[in-house]
């Protein structure tokens, strides 16, 4: 049976273009037509949030279903498509991947016979464009997003179509509400990339660094978190720094 490794993206391996410069941009095509002063991503959010609450899962990472109806909610005459935008600043230097070597990564992976997936909250159409700037499309074998699965993450039936055909032995993402917790419900190693890490912690070994408990707590602290807990759930089995640690880890050894 086909083994995987599921990445995010976002935060993860690239940077995208929405909040540098597709939000910025639908920003100022609606000023002059709505006096908010903070502008309209905090109503983008605020409808993301309660999407979110009320599980329509899917719906709530369509930002273009989201601007369509606050725009209609509050009369503003105009059409913006997001995926459109997306496309437009989906270019160098605007979007690019976090890490130089990351193909080269990437690439060492497969060749010791890994498949590798995406796993993002993200909607394909906003995905897709960047991946190709970028080259990454190119190293996935599986992208798997909440267009097409009508889930997202932590729910685990958002693979259930991809362990059908395989296993995911390891998923390695940013957040620990998201990536970590979908992780430790499959059974997969859980692997937080940190891009941030301080300098004493990355000489531990990426195993142990999840010991380390002052380091621990700036991780669960941190505001896009809020009240979240240090539950065995969201805790992951490895911290790294960068994904070059994943060609120095036995990944096998250690699902």
């Amino acid at each position: 049976m086909s083994q995987y490794i599921t990445f995010d993206l976002d935060e993860t391996l690239m940077q995208n273009p929405f909040s540098e410069w597709v939000f910025p941009e639908i920003d100022s095509l609606v000023a002059s037509h709505l006096e908010l002063k903070d502008g309209i991503l905090p109503e983008i959010r605020k409808e993301h949030r309660k999407r979110l609450k009320e599980a329509q899962d899917a719906a709530a990472y369509d930002w273009d279903d989201i601007l369509e109806q606050i725009l209609v909610e509050k009369n503003i005459p105009i059409n913006i498509d997001i995926a459109d935008l997306v496309q437009k600043h989906a270019i160098d230097p605007k979007v690019y991947l976090l890490e130089n070597d990351a193909l080269t990564v990437l690439e060492k992976l497969k060749k010791r016979g890994y498949l590798l997936g995406v796993v993002t909250n993200g909607f394909y159409k906003y995905q897709v464009p960047v991946m190709k700037t970028i080259q990454l499309v190119t190293y996935i074998d599986r992208i798997i997003t909440p267009c097409s699965t009508g889930y997202c993450k932590p729910e685990i039936k958002m693979v259930d179509q991809l362990l059908e055909e395989g296993t995911i032995i390891a998923h390695v993402g940013d957040r620990l509400d998201h990536d970590v917790y979908f992780a430790n419900q499959l059974g997969a190693l859980s692997i937080l990339i940190d891009h941030q890490m301080p300098e004493a912690v990355r000489r531990i070994s990426p195993t142990k660094r999840v010991e380390q408990i002052d380091y621990l707590k700036t991780i669960f602290q941190q505001k896009k978190y809020g009240d979240l807990l240090p539950e065995e759930r969201y805790m992951p089995k490895m911290i790294i720094y960068s994904i070059r640690e994943l060609l120095e880890i036995d990944l096998k050894n250690h699902y």
